[in-house]
């Protein structure tokens, strides 16, 4: 008998990095994912490289038996990756010609596939908010925390809240089809609208190991706090309490010793895995998150997991289609269905450039950039952030499309300024463009 495998399903993760085309244009402007699609296969065609060169798409150690026994593959795709399964082939009375898997697939089944990080670039061109724990992307076809719109696996965005501290970078909803990015240039806050509305967020950042480090970040008025964590009926699992004479920076929390209750299960079940965990502080700190535990999938070698599940709560993202055979089809009169695609959108890194003379000098700003940069003490400084990308070298004016191109940076470590501006440092020689005092 011949071995006969087809596509379950495949993911594609668009890092705002890589789908950003040279002329500035990127995969998010794209409302319908057929466009979206299609300009990923451009960007293919003209060898642009894609996430796949900083990330690895695995499956976990401890799962590879019980996938091998299912006959599920995993095959590297550009920007992204195909779960592959062995099926049998069958004719239907319409004719449809239809596969089923070739060992049943469970409707609670879950497949797990891990982001092992390659190189450590993907950290340093991938923009996320303040997150007070070292919590890791978990992205997934079920709804974790809200309802899902197909075909992104991605939480929802949080609405912008005029209370919460936002940090440069920060995205926050204002509505329907209305995204916006946060920055301070120096002396007042703005936001500036971006194209698509599903990226990954601190939402998206749940899996935590049994011990962790909580941070309290600007907050740097702690002396006493309470963390309880509860499961997803209320009901509390363990109180911490913490205080010290001096503020809290940071403090350990660990809960290995209810590591029985807590810890993620074989049947990995929304909400049962998902923990809360309530903060309060002295002068008024408080702040509740959620949790998923797991001490195999969390790791300094991976970026996120991905979880996918036979049947979840809304249809579009079942792996199989409604009959049990895979969406894969040919159907009368000899028309293709393909397997259903999901997205995980990821915006990178937005900071300002901060152009500094290698020698140390004052740089005058030239009269072609007085539109782009401002000079501020000795340097020149972008008068917007703009996100990094790997094809995209020009700033842009302000409230207009003209672009100008100028030196771009040679690594992306940030750094902060005086005024809290996240600003990446290009250092440049003495030149007609950025002529020294």
């Amino acid at each position: 008998m011949s071995l006969i495998y087809k596509i379950l399903c495949e993911v594609k993760l668009m890092h705002e990095f890589y789908v950003t085309a040279k002329d500035g244009k990127n995969a998010f402007e794209q409302v319908n994912q057929t466009d979206r699609i299609n300009f990923l296969l451009d960007q293919f065609s003209r060898g642009v490289p894609s996430i796949n060169n900083d990330v690895d798409f695995i499956f976990p150690t401890d799962m590879e038996e019980q996938y091998k026994s299912q006959y599920l593959k995993i095959l590297p795709s550009y920007s992204g990756f195909k779960i592959a399964i062995r099926v049998n082939q069958k004719i239907l009375p319409d004719t449809s010609l239809v596969y089923e898997p070739f060992v049943p697939l469970p409707d609670d089944f879950n497949i797990f596939v891990q982001l092992k990080k390659t190189s450590d670039r993907i950290g340093s061109i991938t923009n996320s908010g303040l997150n007070p724990i070292p919590a890791m992307n978990i992205f997934s076809n079920e709804n974790v925390s809200g309802a899902k719109t197909f075909p992104f696996l991605t939480n929802s965005i949080s609405a912008f809240d005029g209370a919460q501290l936002y940090t440069q970078g920060d995205i926050a909803s204002y509505g329907a089809n209305d995204t916006r990015e946060y920055y301070n240039d120096g002396t007042i806050d703005k936001w500036e609208n971006v194209s698509g509305g599903a990226f990954a967020t601190e939402n998206d950042q749940l899996v935590v190991p049994l011990r962790f480090y909580y941070s309290f970040l600007n907050d740097s008025n702690i002396t006493a706090a309470t963390f309880i964590l509860k499961d997803h009926n209320s009901n509390v699992v363990k109180t911490i309490n913490v205080s010290a004479s001096d503020f809290i920076q940071k403090t350990l929390l660990d809960f290995s010793d209810v590591s029985d209750v807590v810890s993620m299960p074989d049947i990995f079940l929304y909400p049962n895995v998902m923990f809360s965990l309530e903060v309060s502080g002295s002068n008024g700190y408080s702040k509740t998150h959620t949790l998923i535990f797991n001490n195999s999938y969390y790791g300094r070698d991976y970026w996120g997991i991905i979880n996918l599940k036979t049947k979840v709560t809304n249809l579009l993202f079942n792996l199989l289609a409604n009959d049990g055979y895979l969406s894969k089809r040919r159907v009368p009169p000899g028309v293709w269905n393909e397997a259903p695609v999901f997205e995980i959108a990821i915006k990178s890194k937005f900071p300002f450039w901060r152009f500094i003379n290698e020698k140390g000098g004052e740089l005058k700003l030239a009269a072609s950039l007085t539109d782009y940069l401002f000079k501020e003490n000795k340097i020149l400084l972008s008068k917007r952030p703009r996100s990094v990308a790997d094809g995209y070298f020009l700033l842009q004016k302000e409230g207009t499309t003209d672009t100008v191109y100028v030196p771009n940076p040679l690594n992306y470590d940030l750094k902060k300024d005086d005024k809290e501006r996240l600003c990446l440092d290009i250092v440049v020689p003495e030149s007609d463009l950025f002529p020294v005092v």
